[in-house]
């Protein structure tokens, strides 16, 4: 049998053990840092159980990463999540306060028994040979406003999910001419087959050109240097313009020895692992409940 829930309400499928959130008879003073859907679960969730919640983000505006997400091309759906979360954290009466960065040194200043960090994951650097007149990027730098893209795109892709595809089909839509690589055994690998299907034939359709097996290690001025996953054979793509690189991210663990003061400390989501806001928003929702 498959299992149903929901990425906005996990308690969905799950209602035995959290089909309601009842009142604490034990009201604390929560702080969560970070504003991204697996914290405003946690908040919204912690807050409608009668605690006083107070969310911290250093951004002007929540959502992080679902935020970046809605602009890809048929990923609106993603906004959805910022606003029905702001509504029902403004309904439980969680406190938000953005554009407030929170850093571990002033983590113990906070009037808070218990603090969850939601800080979620980043960019990793980019490790390998690029030469002084190359341009790469990372691609949600191109999501956040980057204006420097070429004519000639080459995606390197190592995620196999929806980031490098929207990518693709955004710059191929924008009038680029994109070539998609990417390490995994296919492009969207790890997408559902019926989404990954209807994807790849869009691209075919905007004559963007894909291969699987190109693992990159190098760029230059106007080429890019792959080597094939399996054979190790070099594979070199001329006339680049921008590398557009699609990496797994690193996790923030800049509150990791954070704990003094006799403050509970939580961790969820991609701070933790990075993965998707499925997870996050279940281990807010599994915080949010236990405190």
């Amino acid at each position: 049998d498959a299992a149903i829930s929901c990425i906005q309400h996990p308690e969905t499928g799950r209602e035995l053990k959290f089909g309601s959130h009842p009142i604490t008879n034990n009201p604390k003073r929560v702080a969560v840092i970070g504003g991204g859907p697996g914290g405003m679960k946690a908040a919204m969730v912690a807050a409608a159980r009668g605690h006083a919640v107070t969310l911290y983000e250093r951004e002007p505006r929540l959502g992080g990463q679902a935020r970046l997400a809605q602009l890809l091309p048929g990923r609106t759906e993603f906004g959805s999540i910022i606003t029905n979360f702001e509504r029902e954290m403004e309904l439980a009466g969680v406190e938000v306060r953005a554009g407030v960065s929170i850093d571990p040194n002033s983590l113990n200043g906070l009037d808070a028994q218990v603090v969850i960090i939601a800080t979620g994951a980043g960019p990793r650097p980019f490790n390998m040979e690029i030469g002084d007149d190359a341009h790469v990027v990372e691609a949600t730098s191109i999501l956040s406003g980057n204006p420097n893209i070429g004519t000639n795109v080459v995606i390197a892709d190592r995620r196999g999910d929806w980031i490098g595809l929207g990518i693709a089909e955004l710059l191929a839509t924008q009038g680029h001419f994109v070539r998609f690589m990417t390490s995994c055994h296919m492009p969207g690998q790890a997408l559902q087959s019926y989404l990954r299907d209807q994807w790849l034939g869009k691209l075919d359709a905007l004559g963007v050109t894909t291969q699987a097996y190109r693992r990159l290690f190098g760029v230059d001025g106007d080429s890019a240097y792959f080597a094939h996953t399996a054979s190790d054979e070099p594979v070199i793509y001329d006339g680049v313009d921008t590398v557009v690189i699609c990496d797994h991210y690193l996790q923030d663990d800049s509150f990791d020895n954070v704990g003094r003061n006799g403050q509970i400390i939580h961790r969820i989501g991609d701070c933790l692992s990075p993965r998707t806001a499925e997870e996050a928003v279940y281990e807010g929702m599994k915080v949010g409940a236990s405190i």
